[in-house]
């Protein structure tokens, strides 16, 4: 999404960012100013803002939330984003929980590493492009694809749907459950080797994800919900 709007003399500016846009905004400057400049680049969005995810980047973790919840009742009203969050990671001290909020699409895509203590939710199927820690937890109602190593608690399909999978480039999970099948065993991945857990007979197996491709049946391009 290449829409961009403000200036270097503006206190706020927008760029599109994933599947939403990223707002940033100057915290030195007033509320008032603040709301008005919002309101006056979303009303230059007009539709396109509508179902977007925003995220909201006032230079610190603290400052962001804070401007995430100030604007969220405006945006959300009166511009019909799916929801208004804080841009970056959160401290590691925090034991923060990370909702994905749904967006056009039946994936979300999450960039960085689940610290021990977090957890992240969504209704879709979910991405993680990096590690999650012992400790850290996912959850998705469709499938979760692991770009890093799986060390904490993935529990997939959620809530009852056995179909679903769930893939690690480094599969050493603490704990994982797809619908309502948990792993009573966790066997590792070998390194090098991409592998998937699914449920075979009522039973939560692993199996390389290339030898054993869990969509090569898979007939025509579908969307996958």
């Amino acid at each position: 999404m290449a829409v961009l709007f403000g200036s270097a003399k503006t206190a706020v500016k927008i760029k599109g960012y994933g599947d939403g846009f990223l707002l940033s905004v100057d915290p030195k400057a007033s509320e008032d100013h603040l709301l008005k400049a919002t309101i006056r680049i979303f009303r230059q969005l007009r539709n396109l803002a509508a179902g977007a995810l925003v995220q909201v980047d006032a230079g610190s973790w603290a400052g962001s939330s804070l401007w995430a919840d100030r604007l969220a009742p405006v945006l959300q009203d009166r511009f019909a984003v799916s929801g208004v969050l804080p841009y970056g990671e959160p401290p590691e001290s925090e034991g923060a929980e990370i909702i994905a909020t749904p967006s056009a699409s039946e994936t979300q895509v999450l960039t960085g590493r689940v610290r021990s203590g977090q957890r992240v939710t969504t209704e879709r199927h979910l991405v993680v492009l990096g590690d999650v820690n012992p400790g850290g937890e996912v959850v998705a109602g469709g499938d979760i694809y692991v770009m890093g190593s799986l060390r904490g608690t993935a529990m997939a399909g959620s809530p009852g749907d056995s179909t679903s999978i769930v893939m690690a480039l480094d599969y050493r999970p603490m704990q994982l459950q797809i619908g309502s099948h948990v792993a009573d065993h966790h066997t590792p991945g070998k390194p090098g080797q991409v592998v998937y857990a699914s449920v075979v007979d009522g039973e939560v197996v692993v199996a390389d994800y290339l030898q054993e491709n869990p969509f090569a049946k898979a007939p025509v391009l579908t969307w996958r919900t």
